[in-house]
């Protein structure tokens, strides 16, 4: 296939370039990982572009990079000179001219200081206009989009401006879908994009002389546990006594009612509360209980309770102490642990704060109970050495220190596969919908394999629009029966004068979208801002 061969315009301050003094120029162009990049191999014939030549170029110098075919030779990069190699013999002389675009501005600042209650795109306009100095509008128009994503706090120290913008990209939604990009286009303007949203004219159809598909595995993932913030209680209403203001689900050895001495203050915490549960023996009962079932909760672990909380009352006709105390938790009958509780029980008729931690070893174990193993119900035993009309009084039993957690898993994929587990913990995920929602958009994400697919070609005529990073190019593979839209993950331009040749290499990636399935966090998911942040972040 007949092509025009390639033409380059490079321009650096006040001087233009001539194309016979260009040996070889590459321009790789990259997006919301990477800033774009070049280098040139010029002829410096008689120090021509040495200090004291007639263009003498130096570092710190802006300027643009232009490369096509025939009539058509459209700007593919704004940038500035970074670095200057001169190479020498007795017969040869070369420059190495090398830089970034103009995102390169991007790494000078950094910010500290905190944004709340912003939108995403909000906040890349501020960094913009008052650390980075980027345009973001072109003949009138914004090329920052709006994003669905309200952050009501972040807090930075001293963090790279990059890294702040990148943030803001991976984890703002738009219509559901998380992911933006961003770029610095040919022109020097900064654009901020909805991921996927741009797509390439340029038809690829009989022009990939070179391909490499392939794909990979090793971010899949088909099982995937969420832990949210370690603020699950249960009950969980505000006055913790879901469990004590009636007889309901509760079981004893004597009689079971409620009454109307209960705890109505927890330190600072007041209760708004009536009753408390209780149950009473008769004149020859020696040993008072009561217990519950709960329905098979976990405890200990990553998703476990581990704190038992309740306020305890014992009274009995006469003055002796009893005998003995515990609170045991049955797996099944004969399955159980037990703990003494006598030493922490209070005054007789005097209400006492009960805090028992199922992660210490301070429990018996009975039968093969195993804290791997649900827990079925909590029971509260008072033992006395004689018939005493003994009298147990229960308020406010709850459970707390817990993560909030979700599983989620695909059983075809792990047929195909293997068993591949991914963990994540995220603090400002506040309900196990909100972690079940967030599992599931991670399984869709990662249980398939990424697709990979660089290509090369010098006979691509992209006219007057070149193939950017970030944009979605079409691609049909008959050989390897692959077709579709891939992504543009980098770009190379590169002129080889001697051969007159204009290679574009593309290197693309296909990969699920991420939903946004909850009211979205800080972090993104593959990698974070290792300085300091802080806050929560809301849809």
């Amino acid at each position: 296939m007949s092509v025009d061969t390639p033409k380059i315009a490079v321009a650096f301050g006040q001087y233009g370039i001539p194309q016979a003094d260009v040996i070889e120029c590459r321009v790789h162009l990259g997006c919301t990982k990477e800033v774009s990049s070049f280098e040139l191999l010029l002829q410096n014939w008689d120090g021509k572009y040495s200090p004291n030549g007639s263009i003498p170029l130096a570092v710190g110098m802006d300027g643009s990079i232009s490369i096509g075919r025939g009539a058509n030779v459209p700007q593919i990069i704004t940038c500035r000179i970074e670095s200057l190699k001169y190479e020498s013999t007795p017969a040869e002389h070369y420059l190495r001219v090398s830089g970034r675009c103009w995102g390169e501005r991007l790494f000078r600042r950094v910010f500290t200081g905190t944004f709340e209650n912003m939108k995403g795109e909000e906040i890349v306009k501020h960094l913009l206009d008052y650390y980075v100095g980027l345009s973001h509008t072109r003949e009138g128009a914004e090329l920052v989009e709006s994003t669905d994503t309200t952050y009501v706090k972040l807090e930075f120290a001293n963090t790279p401006v990059f890294d702040i913008i990148r943030q803001i990209a991976d984890s703002a939604d738009k219509g559901g879908v998380i992911g933006y990009d961003f770029r610095i286009a040919p022109d020097g303007k900064f654009e901020f994009f909805k991921r996927n949203s741009k797509t390439s004219s340029i038809s690829l159809t009989d022009r990939i002389e070179v391909s490499e598909y392939s794909l990979d595995i090793h971010r899949l993932r088909n099982k995937i546990y969420v832990y949210g913030a370690a603020e699950k209680k249960l009950p969980s209403d505000a006055n913790e006594d879901g469990w004590t203001e009636s007889t309901s689900g509760w079981y004893s050895n004597g009689t079971i009612a409620t009454e109307t001495n209960h705890v109505s203050e927890d330190g600072q915490k007041k209760y708004t509360d009536s009753l408390c549960v209780y149950a009473y023996g008769g004149g020859t009962t020696s040993e008072i209980w009561l217990y519950r079932e709960i329905g098979g909760l976990k405890f200990n672990g990553p998703d476990g309770f581990k704190q038992i909380n309740t306020w305890i009352n014992w009274t009995r006709y006469g003055s002796v102490q009893p005998t003995s105390a515990k609170c045991v938790l049955w797996q099944t009958e004969n399955d159980r642990f037990e703990m003494d509780i006598k030493p922490l029980l209070p005054p007789q008729a005097t209400w006492g704060k009960l805090v028992l931690r199922t992660d210490q070893p301070t429990w018996a174990v009975v039968g093969n109970a195993d804290w791997h193993n649900p827990i079925n119900a909590i029971g509260f035993y008072i033992t006395h050495t004689e018939g005493c009309i003994p009298v147990l009084r229960l308020d406010h039993l709850h459970f707390s220190d817990c993560r909030y957690s979700a599983v989620q898993e695909d059983a075809n994929s792990q047929l195909a596969y293997g068993l591949r587990e991914l963990t994540e913990t995220d603090e400002e995920l506040k309900s196990d919908n909100e972690c079940m929602l967030r599992a599931k958009a991670l399984l869709d994400y990662y249980r398939s394999p990424a697709e990979q697919l660089t290509i090369k070609s010098t006979v691509i005529d992209y006219g007057s629009t070149p193939i950017l990073a970030g944009d979605r190019v079409y691609v049909s593979l008959p050989n390897e029966g692959m077709s579709g839209y891939f992504r543009v993950e980098g770009v190379e331009y590169h002129v080889d004068a001697k051969n007159q040749t204009l290679e574009v290499t593309l290197k693309l990636g296909k990969e699920a979208p991420l939903l946004a399935d909850y009211l979205y966090a800080l972090k993104s998911r593959t990698d974070h801002l290792s300085r300091y942040k802080a806050g929560v972040v809301r849809v």
